[in-house]
């Protein structure tokens, strides 16, 4: 409003803002570099690499053509991600503050970040450095909401924050998600308040998205106790790190209700990231077409001249996001056949079974 004067000059020259969503989609891409680089790779092989994730088409599409901010709010999830991994704890929390404050969603990394920097202030505990990990949050928080509370208007703060969990109480907003299985019709005029065996849809969602990701935290959760317990820095790996990161958003996504179609948005960093660090790419491309697909689905920005055909067919969508939430699963308890057969235990039921 300073800068336009006037509602029309808005109008007419919204898509600037698209230049800072664009200024967070590079800052990202140079904070996945600095994450996932090895020391035998070169500059010409980083700036390559990084293209991936600048020129994805899904990432872009959300930024560019439909002009939304989610790359803004991964952005700083990935700066808060990447901090927590290096165990800089100050910078982590506050960045974990701006993007809580940007948008709720961040909250659900909340654990991830929590697990990773407690190794590192039970190390270093003291006095005086818990008050700085607390105060120097605190004080950017009180800042962020430092004009609501001058001009009065703190409480209607409050009422966007609880208001904004309920304000589309229906079980999908155009999200091709697990729902598109279960349920037959428009998802958008479903309430999310209808029961099944005594229980809202919307509880089952969040029910299933707590199971899910308490087990997907699990190495996380060990890896966190013995570091502890041995005193020593915490180890966890960078690809295990980073598929954690793509499929708390997933799992977010794919089974809460109410949601859009833009918000499993968070995980195309980590797992193209994870693709580029490991070179398994299959997680990264089949993720980036069911989000590309979901969006377009919606969007219709192509105009294509028929969008009832199989690659725009709500299950076959959600089918593609179940497959990568799979993937990842095998990957990140490294359930295969060789590690299976290898198995010491299974040696012996083999070697039992066959003296018998």
């Amino acid at each position: 409003g300073l800068f336009q004067g006037s509602i029309e000059n808005i109008e007419v020259n919204i898509h600037y803002l698209k230049v800072i969503t664009l200024f967070f989609h590079f800052v990202t891409g140079y904070f996945l570099i600095l994450l996932i680089k090895k020391n035998d790779w070169s500059s010409d092989k980083m700036i390559v690499y990084v293209l991936f994730y600048l020129l994805n088409i899904a990432v872009l599409y959300n930024s560019l053509i439909w002009g939304q901010v989610d790359e803004i709010l991964t952005g700083l999830i990935f700066i808060t991600c990447y901090f927590s991994l290096k165990q800089k704890v100050q910078l982590a929390l506050i960045f974990l503050v701006f993007s809580i404050n940007f948008k709720l969603q961040a909250i659900i990394f909340l654990p991830i970040v929590l697990l990773l920097l407690l190794p590192a202030i039970i190390s270093t505990f003291s006095i005086k450095k818990l008050a700085t990990y607390i105060l120097f949050p605190l004080l950017i928080q009180v800042l962020i909401i430092l004009p609501f509370i001058i001009s009065g208007n703190i409480s209607k703060l409050w009422d966007v924050v609880t208001g904004s969990m309920g304000k589309c109480p229906f079980v999908s907003m155009n999200a091709y998600n697990f729902w598109d299985f279960l349920l037959p019709g428009n998802l958008m005029e479903i309430p999310d308040s209808n029961t099944y065996k005594g229980i809202s849809y919307k509880h089952w969602g969040l029910l299933l998205f707590f199971v899910t990701s308490g087990l997907a935290l699990f190495p996380l959760f060990k890896s966190v106790y013995l570091s502890i317990k041995s005193k020593t820095n915490i180890s966890f790996p960078i690809d295990k790190f980073l598929l954690l990161c793509g499929i708390i958003p997933l799992f977010f996504f794919y089974f809460n209700t109410q949601m859009h179609e833009r918000y499993s948005h968070p995980a195309l960093v980590f797992l193209i990231a994870y693709s580029l660090y490991t070179k398994k790419p299959f997680v990264a491309i089949v993720v980036s077409c069911a989000y590309f697909l979901n969006m377009e689905g919606v969007l219709k920005f192509i105009k294509l001249n028929n969008y009832g055909t199989l690659i725009f067919n709500r299950d076959f969508i959600s089918s593609l996001f179940l497959l990568a939430i799979v993937y990842i699963y095998i990957q990140l308890f490294e359930l295969n056949l060789i590690n299976i057969k290898n198995n010491k235990y299974v040696k012996r039921f083999i070697c039992y079974n066959s003296n018998l």
